[in-house]
């Protein structure tokens, strides 16, 4: 696909005719809007909002909600479609059989080793039926925790929506724990059982997952039950409490599904801070699943019988959410086991051909790693029916958009940004497919929030950098924390009465575009400046030969924080000409004030199961400080590497 005429590299520009055919303008056509950032002020309303939401995507009430929102509880516990009756998995699945679309594509998987399959809503249907029956036998029930533990697998999926069926709480951990952190969350949710498999394949290797499902379980006295799931080709062998999850999707059919109160938990997600033990965060069948199919209809643009292929885990907030999100809107989504170097670097372009993938979503580390590869491998697939990208998890850099939008947007198909959390259970900002879009921005505010940017007097700014926060409470939001209601209120609802604080900094022009330079914990402040580490980070990694990049603060008697880049660098790289080329970059982009104290060259960086580089507990290792909870770092073989050049750099700053 040759670029458009109209292509410019750091900005995509809507091909022409294409705005009209988007579910968003379309929407906005019948209610009288043409202008987008006005669009938006009128959907802050939730009155105005939602009910016309519900008509407009069919998000049907099988008991019609009499009130659509009570905060007289307290506006942090605000509840939403008060008296209606619902359940999740009936209105992601059953309901589009009910419709006619039992025949539409699912869910679709890959396999690393070859292996794959589709499941149609009809068949997807049938398994989560026959697997809640399965559940019910051994004594699960509503109210019941489950946690799963499984690979990308579709019984990951079906395993959540049964659970989500009859009314037990499906609770996702990564696939990639260890004992203590899966043990841990076991025991925050209470779990009465485990579902998890023997193994999965990756970079061409099987992975072990039943011995650490076995030792956590062992160590946590509410776990009566350990389902597994045979991946590996070896026969299972099964221990005294466990049971094959073949067994349970055998059985007989469970029947109507029961309609909940919109406030029954239906999943428990986990997410950690900068420190401290994870939180359990709940969310509802009718708060959730009322909620993200917004951003999936509206701002990427999804339709039934679209097929959407993200790389995340079942463990992360993007795995249940494509699930609900996806599913409710009548799109599939592609699961994908695995590496995406194995069996080729191009495995990725193949599944997007062979799968006929519409929505394909990248973390910006992920478009690096792809970039690493050589364009040359995408130009060899013309991905005909890839009409949209999407990316989350960590702040766009403009090496990375520019590389997706030249490569795989070819500068037509728009690249979504969206930033929200497992906590709002949605976009707080988030891309549009009907205005142009400047690199690394949002086009706004997410249609249907009231998001803004304060300072910190509280005070509403534009075109300034300040603390992101929701101003009234919308349906996906966290109906607290598990067992927690004081943790819930001190970490988002303390600063500011009745105000959300979200903990990332964010900028709102007077265009309505929107950026987010990163958490607010990783702000540094040097000599009174306030920066965020992307912009040091993104520098560093415009340096051709530059890989990846993390930046943070060190204590400086002169500045009180002065900036420290480690970069990883690309296979025969001579890492200290890169590393002095990244200073200067940085210095000439910053200014003088702003000149690294030191860029190091790293063999690898310590990065997030979902791919993002781990800024706190590169700093931690690097500072000899505790670098908090690691649960989420993918692997710490780094450690060593990073830690020695931290007492070497201190030695330095002693003499």
């Amino acid at each position: 696909m040759p670029l458009p005429a109209s292509f410019e590299p750091d900005r995509w520009i809507p091909p022409e005719g294409s705005i009209e055919r988007t579910r968003l303008w379309q929407f906005m056509q019948r209610h009288g809007f043409d202008d987008y950032q006005a669009f938006l002020v009128a959907a802050r309303e939730p009155e105005w909002f939602y009910p016309r939401v519900i008509e407009d995507l069919g998000l049907d009430w099988p008991v019609p909600y009499e009130r659509l929102l009570d905060s007289s509880e307290g506006i942090p516990f605000t509840r939403w479609f008060v008296g209606g009756r619902t359940n999740l998995t009936w209105l992601a699945v059953d309901r589009w059989v009910e419709r006619g679309h039992g025949d539409t594509v699912a869910l679709a998987w890959a396999g690393e080793d070859g292996d794959h399959s589709r499941l149609t809503f009809a068949e997807l249907a049938e398994a989560t039926d026959r697997l809640a029956g399965g559940l019910r036998s051994q004594g699960i029930g509503p109210g019941d925790v489950v946690a799963i533990y499984l690979p990308m697998v579709p019984e990951a999926m079906i395993t959540v929506l049964a659970l989500c069926r009859i009314g037990a709480i499906a609770a996702p951990t990564f696939s990639g724990y260890g004992t203590p952190a899966l043990r841990e969350r076991l025991e925050i949710g209470e779990a009465v059982a485990l579902v998890t498999a023997d193994g999965f394949y990756r970079n061409g290797q099987t992975v072990a997952m039943l011995p650490t499902a076995r030792a956590a379980a062992a160590e946590v006295p509410s776990v009566r039950t350990v389902i597994v799931h045979q991946r590996l080709p070896e026969p299972l062998q099964l221990a005294a409490g466990e049971v094959a999850l073949a067994a349970l999707t055998a059985h007989e059919p469970d029947g109507p599904p029961p309609w909940f109160d919109p406030e029954t938990p239906a999943y428990l997600g986990f997410t950690s801070g900068s420190s401290g033990r994870p939180k359990g965060v709940v969310h509802c069948h009718g708060r959730f699943p009322y909620r993200l199919p917004v951003e999936i209809a509206y701002n990427f643009d999804a339709r039934v019988g679209d097929l959407i292929c993200w790389l995340t885990d079942m463990g992360w907030i993007m795995g249940p959410g494509l699930i609900t999100g996806a599913l409710v809107n009548g799109t599939g989504f592609l699961m994908v086991e695995g590496s995406l170097s194995t069996p080729g670097p191009d495995r990725l372009w193949q599944l997007v051909e062979q799968h006929g993938v519409t929505h394909l979503g990248l973390a910006p580390t992920v478009i690096r790693i792809l970039a690493g590869f050589g364009e040359e491998l995408p130009a060899r697939y013309p991905m005909a029916t890839l009409r949209v990208l999407g990316s989350t998890g960590e702040p766009m850099t403009p090496d990375a958009w520019r590389w997706a939008h030249r490569h795989i947007a070819r500068g037509v198909r728009p690249i979504i940004n969206i930033s929200g959390g497992t906590e709002v259970g949605a976009g707080l900002l988030v891309g549009a497919p009907i205005v142009p879009m400047r690199e690394c921005r949002f086009a706004g505010i997410s249609p249907g929030i009231d998001v803004a940017v304060f300072d910190d007097e509280g005070r509403e700014v534009i075109d300034t950098e300040g603390e992101l926060v929701v101003r009234r409470p919308f349906p996906s939001m966290t109906y607290g924390f598990w067992k927690d209601p004081e943790r819930y209120l001190e970490t988002y609802w303390s600063r500011i009465e009745d105000v959300w604080v979200h903990g990332d900094r964010a900028v709102i022009y007077e265009d309505g575009s929107a950026e987010l330079p990163g958490r607010s914990d990783d702000v540094m402040n040097v000599a009174g400046k306030r920066l965020g580490p992307t912009e040091f980070e993104a520098a560093a990694t415009s340096v051709d030969g530059v890989l990846g990049a993390a930046a943070f603060g060190v204590p400086d008697p002169i500045k009180g924080e002065a900036p420290v880049i480690l970069v990883t660098t690309m296979p025969g790289g001579q890492p200290e000409t890169l590393a002095a080329e990244v200073a200067e970059t940085a210095t000439a982009v910053l200014g003088k004030a702003m000149r690294p104290k030191a860029v190091l060259a790293v063999s690898e960086l310590p990065v997030t199961h979902s791919g993002k580089v781990h800024r706190r507990v590169a700093r931690g290792w690097f500072t000899g400080t505790d670098p908090g909870d690691l649960s989420s770092v993918a692997t710490t073989d780094c450690r060593d590497d990073i830690m020695r050049l931290g007492e070497s750099f201190r030695e330095k700053g002693e003499q």
